[in-house]
């Protein structure tokens, strides 16, 4: 009898460990996929006098709003001029940029800036940063630069893990994640595994020796969200 009850224990754990790796190659196919979609239809290309990307996270009328990284629209601490930007969105379409939309988020690495199209875009679905946890699937879209591997700006979905927090973080970054991101992916969305926007991607350390990416760093949406509740005047150039 007991050995009969061993084999029965036996064969549910066996049976449970089958079915947690099942679910998580299914959460794996299912998931990724469906985030894949989400991060392509919300991310935008910037090009000009500077090259980045950013994400459509307001929608009014015929008007978009766009978050990138202030670094990616400025230039010795000042806005670079909206006619020396282009915003490309999913369809290819190139907009130009509302005049005088550029903004500052308070003392974040963040901007808002604004274009008018009579097509239809999707918008960014705003997560809780906050809930997030260490070793989390944290998943990052861009338009990367040219480089030896690749000839022309090209867009991407990389996925990584949440690796840490910075307590008291240097103009906003206080995510830290496991994904390799190039140049040009500045400004793009951090997304969670439902597709919500948790952080903008930005920053990255770089082995002054290898030249390898040691980490790279975002600035969670709530952050923003607090930075942004703070704002007065849209035509003002900064967020108190």
């Amino acid at each position: 009898m007991r050995q009969t009850n061993f084999t029965i224990q036996v064969v549910n754990i066996i049976t449970i460990a089958a079915a947690s790796v099942f679910t998580s190659y299914l959460l794996r196919r299912i998931l990724v996929p469906n985030v894949s979609n989400i991060a392509k239809t919300i991310t935008v290309r910037i090009d000009g006098a500077n090259t980045g990307s950013g994400v459509i996270i307001e929608h009014e009328a015929d008007r978009y709003t766009v978050v990138s990284n202030w670094h990616v629209v400025s230039y010795g601490g000042r806005s670079i001029p909206t006619t020396s930007l282009k915003v490309q969105t999913v369809d290819r379409r190139k907009h130009s940029l509302s005049p005088k939309k550029i903004v500052r988020v308070g003392k974040l690495d963040l901007a808002i800036l604004e274009f008018q199209s009579g097509y239809r875009y999707s918008t960014a679905s705003i997560g809780n940063s906050d809930s997030l946890t260490e070793g989390q699937p944290l998943y990052v879209a861009g338009w990367a630069d040219p480089s030896p591997q690749l000839s022309s700006r090209t867009y991407q979905f990389l996925v990584g893990n949440l690796s840490g927090r910075i307590h008291y973080p240097r103009d906003g970054y206080a995510l830290v994640y496991t994904v390799n991101a190039l140049p040009g992916m500045s400004g793009g969305p951090v997304l969670d595994s439902r597709g919500n926007l948790v952080g903008i991607n930005g920053r990255a350390t770089v082995d002054l020796r290898t030249g390898t990416v040691n980490s790279v760093l975002g600035i969670d949406i709530n952050r923003y969200r607090r930075a942004r509740g703070n704002l007065v005047d849209r035509k003002s150039q900064t967020y108190n």
